[in-house]
């Protein structure tokens, strides 16, 4: 594995962290456990240390950051910017170039014939991120509905120059880590047209009841839950007995959707669903189980992202709940 670039979920375990990052690490053990998740295969950390040793990046980096006042917002938010702009056009190492396009084009078979760039999702993964004692959620970025090999390197790129967002280096700082220690891998994960989206958390992480679920939904792309711009579904589940205890349905006027030729687009909610529940209790029961069987399968409480395409529940990422 240590000499690929672009490793396959199937190849991949929890115990990759160092190599896939808290993301591709969690993607590739769901798989191995038969979890539901979309094809994809992980760029490696390897791969990005080769492209800011290539570049000479990392001495301007690192000289950067050493200099920087961590307390001082406003020196926090300029270095991040400058840093970020270094990776925009920063030359992609040929061998790693062609992996990664070849790794995208074998992704081809999966969605049928005559698909020629199959929409994807790209998501930062850090080797410091995901992990029992620290969780980076939110702080660097993932890009949507990316068609196309040119868009592919690019949202590729600014995955890479993400490891150095405000916030991702200042809870660096905080927690003990050092910027050198840490690298970046790439995601790239087939996309899913979702109808419904939300989250799942293996125990009522407010009242801190292990027995509960909790489930948050919404129409279309969970982007409405992860920015804050939707107000979701609130399903409050017995974990045992699936018995719904507390369900809050508010109106859901807008949705996040896939454009249909790249990244994605606010769209009304049709009359008959503003006000509709958005999961069944099927559905319900069914995340319900999933759960458990992730929670069996990790030893400690959950945070899951899912995603539904038709009839299929497919399970986005997970992490642990490090806020208890």
């Amino acid at each position: 594995m240590d000499s690929k670039r672009c490793v396959p979920f199937v190849e991949l375990s929890r115990h990759d962290v160092s190599i896939a990052g808290g993301k591709g690490a969690n993607l590739g053990d769901m798989v191995q456990a038969g979890l539901p998740i979309p094809p994809g295969f992980v760029i490696v950390a390897p791969a990005y240390r080769e492209i800011v040793e290539c570049s000479g990046l990392g001495g301007e980096i690192f000289g950067i950051l050493d200099h920087l006042d961590y307390h001082n917002c406003e020196q926090l938010s300029a270095v991040e910017q400058q840093i970020r702009e270094m990776f925009v056009d920063c030359l992609i190492p040929e061998a790693l170039e062609a992996s990664i396009l070849e790794s995208y084009r074998a992704m081809r078979a999966t969605d049928g014939p005559g698909v020629h760039q199959p929409p994807v999702a790209v998501r930062s993964s850090a080797t410091a991120e995901d992990l029992a004692s620290a969780s980076f959620a939110g702080q660097q970025d993932t890009f949507l509905n990316v068609v196309g090999e040119t868009a592919l390197l690019s949202a590729v790129r600014r995955c890479f120059s993400s490891l150095f967002t405000s916030q991702a280096i200042f809870y660096r700082h905080q927690h003990g880590f050092r910027d050198a220690d840490v690298a970046m891998a790439v995601v790239v994960q087939r996309m899913i047209d979702s109808e419904k989206s939300g989250v799942t958390f293996t125990m009522d992480p407010v009242m801190r009841n292990r027995y509960h679920a909790i489930v948050e939904a919404v129409w279309g792309l969970g982007e409405g839950i992860v920015s804050g711009r939707i107000t979701p579904d609130h399903y409050k589940l017995d974990r045992e007995t699936y018995e719904l205890v507390y369900k809050f349905v508010p109106e859901k006027r807008i949705m996040i959707c896939r454009h249909a030729d790249h990244g994605v687009q606010t769209l009304p909610v049709p009359d008959d669903r503003v006000a509709a529940q958005v999961l069944t209790d099927a559905e319900l029961r069914y995340l319900v189980d999933l759960r458990n069987q992730i929670e069996r399968h990790y030893g400690c409480t959950q945070d899951i992202e899912w995603a539904i395409e038709g009839k299929t529940v497919y399970l986005l990422q997970r992490r642990p709940i490090t806020c208890l």
